[in-house]
C-alpha cells in the first residue's frame, strides 16, 4: 500500500529537496506538499495522508497545535508526524519536551530520513481498506487522449483492480482520472473524477508479437471528492447488509 506523505515547509527548494530524498530511499512513497498550516489543513481535508513531515520552528506555535490535532484525529482518522528541525540544542531540547520522539534533527541524509519514516508510519501497519467484487462493475480510465473501458475485479474507498485492453498510447507511469459505475439495487450509479495512480500490473494477453494486449492493473485513488466517499460508504454498506 501506498504511504501518502504530506511536506509541509515554507521554503518551496526544501520541498522539492525532501521529496527528492524520500524517493532515493522509499518506493511506495505518494508525495504531496504544502506551503503552511492552512494549505496542509484543506489538504487534508480532501484527502488521505498517512505522515505528515512539518519543518517546525520553536516559535511556530500553529504547527504545533496543528499536528497534534492531526495525531489526535480532531480532523479525521490519526496521522502521524514528524518534526524535522534545526540541529541546535535548544531545538532538540524542545521538541523532545513537546513531541518525544517524533522529530528529525536537520541536514539529514537520505536513508536517515528514510529509516524515519518507517519508524513513525510503518507501511506494513497500514490498515488497507477492504475491497469489494460486485458483479458488473464498470470503469472507464482516462489519460489525456486515450479512453479504454475496464471490468472492475475489485473496488475500495482506496483504490480499485481492474482488466481492460491496453492502449498502446497509455502510460502506466502517469496518474489517470477514473469513472466506476455500480449496477446495484439503486440502478446505475457512477463515481467520477477519481485521480489515481497505478500500483501494480499484469499482462493476461499477448499479441502475437509479445506485446501486451490485455492488462490487470491496480490503481490507488489520490483524491476523493466528498461526492465519491458518500457514494462509495453507501453502496459498501449496501453490500454488508
Amino acid at each position: 500500500m501506498a504511504r501518502h506523505i504530506l511536506i509541509v515547509d515554507e521554503s518551496d527548494m526544501m520541498r522539492r529537496v525532501l521529496q527528492t530524498r524520500i524517493f532515493a530511499n522509499l518506493d511506495d512513497a505518494v508525495i504531496f506538499q504544502a506551503s503552511g498550516v492552512d494549505q496542509a489543513a484543506q489538504f487534508l481535508g480532501k484527502n488521505t495522508v498517512h505522515l505528515i513531515l512539518y519543518s517546525w520552528d520553536i516559535q511556530d506555535e500553529a504547527g504545533l497545535q496543528f499536528c497534534k490535532n492531526a495525531v489526535a484525529g480532531k480532523s479525521g482518522a490519526p496521522i502521524p508526524f514528524l518534526f524535522l528541525i534545526s540541529d541546535k540544542k535548544e531545538y532538540i531540547e524542545m521538541a523532545t519536551d513537546l513531541v518525544g520522539q517524533a522529530y528529525l534533527t536537520m541536514p539529514c541524509s537520505a536513508e536517515t530520513l528514510a529509516h524515519a519514516i518507517d519508524r513513525i508510519c510503518n507501511p506494513v501497519k497500514l490498515r488497507q481498506a477492504k475491497r469489494y467484487s460486485i458483479n458488473d462493475t464498470r470503469s472507464v480510465i482516462s489519460q489525456r487522449q486515450v479512453r479504454m473501458e475496464a471490468a472492475v475485479v475489485n473496488v475500495s474507498a482506496g483504490g480499485a483492480l481492474c482488466e481492460f485492453e491496453l492502449d498502446s498510447q497509455f502510460n502506466s507511469a502517469f496518474p489517470v482520472m477514473m469513472s466506476i459505475e455500480f449496477n446495484n439495487e439503486e440502478g446505475l450509479v457512477t463515481v467520477n473524477d477519481l485521480s489515481a495512480v497505478a500500483t501494480n500490473m499484469l499482462v493476461l494477453t499477448r499479441h502475437d508479437d509479445q506485446t501486451a494486449k490485455c492488462l490487470r492493473m491496480g490503481f490507488k485513488f489520490i483524491h476523493l471528492t466528498d461526492f465519491a466517499k458518500k457514494t462509495f460508504d453507501r453502496i459498501f454498506t449496501q453490500i454488508k447488509e
